[in-house]
């Protein structure tokens, strides 16, 4: 996969899921793709937190160092689950009468993160970033219910309780990703109520 199946994705997602889904693709260039959109992601987090820092410092009393410290550690933390969370959705399957098959569960993950990751990408701006965000988020869980049947061979009277256990780990998994990205960065760089700045 290439950066530019991703508009493909938020805008033909029916024909490129199942060009997705039919071609060789091999699990080397899923990750590349998935790594690539992470990186761009959080770069332009950490490009545009710079340029809203004062405005940011009217909602949150962390320090830059402190926010910028978050990110990174977070960054790392999302390429690992880039890795992992695919296999724990395709570990899944069988639970529910579908097939344990980590190829297609990491094309399901890559193909219905892709909207989440864009959105993430313009979080850090007030209001219309959170908008992209809440928007972009919305639209991975739509991509991820409309072909996770496809992809793992659920049957559909035990899609329901796939879907919700699945939602329900990838949410623990990107909750302690946070949790552990804003801990060490406190550790490096402790944020202040009163300071917001390069320390």
């Amino acid at each position: 996969m290439q950066l530019s199946n991703a508009k493909e994705i938020v805008l033909h997602q029916n024909a490129e899921w199942t060009r997705v889904m039919t071609s060789e693709s091999e699990r080397q260039s899923l990750l590349r793709y998935g790594m690539m959109l992470i990186f761009i992601a959080y770069a332009l987090r950490f490009a545009l937190t710079l340029v809203f820092a004062g405005i940011m410092s009217a909602f949150v009393p962390y320090g830059t160092l402190y926010i910028v410290s978050s990110l990174v550690i977070e960054f790392l933390l999302a390429i690992a689950a880039l890795y992992f969370i695919p296999q724990i959705l395709a570990a899944l399957a069988p639970s529910f009468g579908g097939k344990n098959d980590s190829l297609n569960a990491l094309k399901l993950y890559v193909f219905a993160a892709t909207p989440g990751w864009l959105g993430m990408a313009l979080a850090v701006i007030p209001i219309l970033g959170w908008l992209a965000a809440i928007a972009g988020g919305l639209y991975s869980l739509y991509l991820f219910w409309l072909h996770f049947a496809d992809a793992l061979t659920i049957p559909a009277d035990k899609k329901v309780g796939y879907v919700i256990l699945s939602i329900v780990v990838i949410g623990v998994i990107y909750f302690v990703i946070g949790a552990i990205g804003g801990g060490i960065a406190m550790a490096i760089a402790p944020y202040s109520l009163y300071h917001v700045g390069p320390y």
